[in-house]
């Protein structure tokens, strides 16, 4: 589990960069965008805090900015910081700071099979944008979930590390927090995990130290293994947790008519080395899933021993094919129309540009045209995985499959939803436009 502020880069450009680029902005985001779910929201707690229930636009750009000169961990204000930052990373405004041991040692992790996860106090959508937009390029797909002080709770309270690790269906023992903050290692070890202070130089608790917990100056100085071999595979219960997440989102897509019958099919990796995906059973009715409709694969999708009983999707190889290929956490495949006739209309790919949908998958809404894959289907896994490979378009994380359907991937099972709603709205546009 990674901190980001201290830990992963560095405090100064998150004070000296972001925050006068959110100060600047705030106004203009209270004036235009105060009708949105997420300001409004945010607006409301504000006003809440305060015990000001008519505070207008002025009074809380003022107080938002008091709160960033004290560097509050208010959580109104990181939501509103979020927007700002997320957009002006998908701009290209903006590019997060990485500490030069951080990024090569979270890949070798990563491809180890360790399960990576962040919390920081900064919101879901800020740590999605800096991990996206690094000088590295894309590193969403290297952490599987996202946690701020609201989907888990304060950094400095025992009781948020526990509402992760059950989340996770992780033993705490099995847990390690990486901070350079020691009251945040003090509660994760008070909920039971393990811990390790980052300590670097020139940053506001280098001086104060990281108290009794075991410390490092550098991340290549951790070594972590995976618990290879010692019988710590993905167990009953937590193939079962993945199966209830799985089933309420193939009821959610199934809602929309996008899984009729048994069509479709989703998964979640939950573990990478070996690999092993949670895949939903076949021959299912996908808005009827329960918590035991689910089928643990490895990472040739066939079915192993374990927890989970049914018969895997023949899709489930396509699923492992692209966890390895792209370091997804979770794919989602459905059938929709608007992706079968947009893969007839245009079979060489769907190129898009100029529109502030793209912003949902990462990329900026304008100056720049992206292509989104059209490959033949196949029966064989095997061909349609090799298909998939060539044609694939690394910014895009998605890909249709002609007469078939759309594959769309993410970090966690969150982003690929909203992955795959934002390329079927942006397939829905390009079918109402008529184009050729």
């Amino acid at each position: 589990m990674l901190d980001i502020e201290g830990t992963t880069g560095a405090t100064g450009f998150v004070v000296d960069k972001l925050y006068p680029y959110a100060r600047e902005r705030f106004g203009r985001l209270l004036a235009e965008r105060a009708g949105e779910p997420d300001v409004r929201r945010a607006v409301g707690q504000i006003r809440q805090m305060l015990d000001e229930p008519a505070a207008d636009a002025a009074r809380i750009e003022q107080v938002l900015g008091a709160w960033l000169d004290e560097d509050r961990k208010a959580a109104p204000l990181k939501t509103l910081q979020g927007i700002v930052w997320a957009e002006g990373f998908a701009s290209g405004e903006l590019v997060s700071h990485f500490y030069p041991d951080v990024v090569p040692r979270l890949r070798a992790w990563h491809a180890a099979g360790v399960r990576l996860h962040v919390y920081s106090s900064g919101s879901v959508a800020a740590q999605r944008a800096w991990f996206g937009h690094s000088p590295a390029g894309d590193l969403r797909p290297l952490a599987d979930r996202f946690y701020d002080t609201e989907n888990a709770g304060p950094k400095l309270a025992a009781a948020s590390y526990g509402t992760i690790a059950a989340d996770l269906g992780a033993a705490p023992e099995r847990m390690l927090f990486l901070s350079d903050r020691p009251g945040e290692l003090d509660a994760a070890r008070a909920a039971g995990w393990r811990t390790a202070g980052v300590r670097r130089p020139g940053e506001p608790y280098y001086e104060s130290g990281t108290g009794d917990h075991p410390e490092v100056a550098s991340f290549a100085q951790l070594e972590i293994g995976t618990g290879a071999g010692d019988g710590g595979g993905p167990g009953a219960a937590e193939v079962r947790r993945a199966g209830a997440r799985l089933a309420a989102e193939a009821a959610r897509f199934a809602s929309l008519g996008w899984m009729r019958g048994t069509s479709g099919n989703l998964s979640v990796v939950l573990a990478r080395d070996p690999l092993r995906l949670a895949v939903t059973a076949s021959g299912r009715d996908k808005g009827e899933l329960t918590a035991d409709d689910v089928v643990l694969v490895d990472g040739a999708g066939a079915a192993v021993e374990g927890p989970a009983g049914g018969r895997p999707s023949a899709e489930a190889g396509l699923h492992a094919r692209v966890a390895r290929l792209t370091g997804a956490g979770a794919i989602v495949h459905v059938h929709t129309v608007a992706a079968v006739a947009m893969g007839r209309r245009r079979p060489g790919g769907i190129v898009l540009r100029d529109l502030e949908m793209l912003k949902g998958v990462g990329l900026p809404a304008e100056g720049a045209a992206v292509r989104l894959p059209v490959i033949a289907n196949s029966q064989d896994m095997r061909v349609l995985g090799d298909r998939l490979e060539k044609a694939r378009e690394p910014r895009m994380p998605a890909v249709v499959v002609a007469g078939h359907g759309l594959y769309a991937w993410g970090a966690d099972l969150l982003q690929a939803r909203h992955h795959a709603e934002v390329v079927q709205w942006l397939l829905e546009l390009e079918l109402a436009s008529g184009r050729e």
